[in-house]
Order: C-alpha cells, then sequence, then structure tokens
C-alpha cells in the first residue's frame, strides 16, 4: 500500500501535493494556504519593542552580501505598531555590512510592550542570482528576514539578545499566519521562581483578533488575554514558583519572556524563549 502511495504522489503535480499536504496537517499548520502556494514577497517575523528599555539595538543580516561572499548596501526597514495594532512609525536604515548592529532609538506612543517587523530591499534581486547560479527552484521563493532584538535595560548592562516571535507579515503587511479550528496548548520548560518578576509578551501576527487563556499549574488562577491583530499584550508575574501553559487556536504560541523587566538597575535583566 505504501509503494502505490509513493507511486500516486509521484504522479501529481507539486503544488497538488502541497496542496493535499495542506490539509492533512491544517491544524498545524501556522501559515494560510495562499501564502504557500503565492508567497512573491519578503517575510519578516514579528519582533518586541520594550519601551522602558534604556536602549534597543537589532543585529540584522544582509543576505545578499552573505552569499555573495562581499560587501553590498541594502535597505534595513522597521515598521512599528502599537499594542492595539496600530501602525506607529517607520523607520530605515542603510548598510553594506554582511550583519549591522542597529540602535532603534525610541518610539513614540508604544506603550510598555508593543511590535515591529524587519524588512530588507535592494536592487539585487535573490531570485536572480540564484538562477545565475543555476540554483534549481521548485517553488515560489521568498525571502525569509530574521534577526535578533539586543534589550539593555540600563546604561550599564551588557544586554540581552533574543529573536522574533512566530511572524508570516510580508512587506506589503498583508498577514499570512492564520489560527487553527482547534485549541493548542503550550507549556515552556522552564520553573518560574517567586523570587523573579516576569512579563509574558505575546504579540499576534494573524489577521484576527485572538484569545489566550494563561494557566498557572501550581495554582487554581487563571487568565484571559485578547490580542488585536499586529497588536501586543503582557501579563506580568509575580511570587509564584511552578510552571505556567498557554492554550490558544495558534499552532505556535510562545511568549517572549522578560524577567526582571526593565527599569532595572540590579543587574538581573533576562529576556528569552522557552
Amino acid at each position: 500500500m505504501d509503494m502505490i502511495k509513493k507511486e500516486i504522489k509521484s504522479l501529481l503535480p507539486l503544488k497538488a501535493r502541497l496542496f493535499f499536504s495542506y490539509f492533512k496537517n491544517f491544524n498545524h499548520n501556522p501559515y494560510v494556504l495562499k501564502a504557500l502556494q503565492n508567497q512573491k514577497s519578503s517575510i519578516s517575523d514579528f519582533f518586541i519593542f520594550d519601551r522602558d528599555c534604556h536602549r534597543l539595538y537589532f543585529l540584522a543580516e544582509n543576505l545578499r552580501a552573505l552569499l555573495l561572499g562581499e560587501k553590498l548596501n541594502v535597505k534595513h526597514n522597521f515598521i512599528f505598531f502599537s499594542s492595539q495594532g496600530d501602525f506607529l512609525e517607520k523607520k530605515t536604515f542603510y548598510s553594506d555590512e554582511f550583519f549591522s548592529k542597529i540602535n532603534l532609538g525610541k518610539i513614540s506612543n508604544s506603550g510598555k510592550y508593543s511590535s515591529f517587523t524587519h524588512f530588507v530591499e535592494s536592487d539585487y534581486d535573490l531570485k536572480d542570482f540564484l538562477n545565475k547560479k543555476q540554483t534549481k527552484i521548485s517553488l515560489n521563493l521568498y525571502e525569509q528576514n530574521r534577526g535578533y532584538t539586543i534589550f539593555y535595560p540600563d546604561q550599564e548592562s551588557s544586554g540581552a539578545a533574543v529573536h522574533g516571535n512566530f511572524g508570516g507579515i510580508n512587506k506589503d503587511l498583508i498577514m499570512t499566519a492564520k489560527s487553527s479550528l482547534l485549541s493548542h496548548i503550550y507549556t515552556p520548560i522552564y520553573k518560574f521562581n517567586k523570587d523573579s518578576m516576569y512579563d509574558l509578551v505575546f504579540n499576534n501576527p494573524t489577521s484576527k483578533k485572538i484569545s489566550i487563556k494563561i494557566l498557572l499549574n501550581n495554582s487554581s488562577k487563571i487568565n484571559n488575554i485578547e490580542i488585536n491583530s499586529m497588536g501586543t499584550r503582557y501579563f506580568r508575574v509575580k511570587n509564584y514558583t511552578g510552571s505556567i501553559s498557554y492554550e490558544s487556536k495558534l499552532p505556535i504560541c510562545r511568549a517572549l519572556i522578560f524577567k526582571n523587566p526593565s527599569p532595572n538597575l540590579s543587574g538581573n535583566f533576562d529576556v528569552f524563549h522557552s
């Protein structure tokens, strides 16, 4: 039977195989089908901005320069959104470096936590480059713009770096991430400690409002938050020891955890995924 299935699959066009595979794993697929079939744009993760940090830097990669093995000028675009999901402002930086450490400065009306995207633009087309190198491209090519945000809670801090939350937002601000029909429960492999305070920060890269249930597993306390599309919400945890779970209809629902959040002059600040 397995041999027959493989033979049938081999006869199907690539897009048909993608279509059937997508619906087979519908509730676990983080993207809408249209995005997988017709993506013609760059894709960004969804990054967190902390207003109360002394400063924030973004470590951005220059994928074109890395592929060429030489410096090439590109434009790094950052688009910022309020905690309610409203557009705040756009910032642009130019660099020919392989990796650029960019000072994001301050953002007005951002709230304690907000979110932003990062896109790279260049006259040098990646698909043309791969074609010249005779690299076979069987599906539509899109560029994943990733990076790391470095948070400095005070002037003397060495900073804490973390990558973005699950995203799926293209440069035209079309959200390709989706929520599923079924709820998922995710439990970080981390023990929270009552001697520290934590901010669990969530953002929403989908086109719809989402709800997240926060379960403090060592108590009867349950909290619910709602997040607008492109919005950001956080839940503060104090005087608690144990594990925490998140229940939502996102295939991937991980908070960015700020331990002893800013403003913090004690030197015990940290930020991480878990």
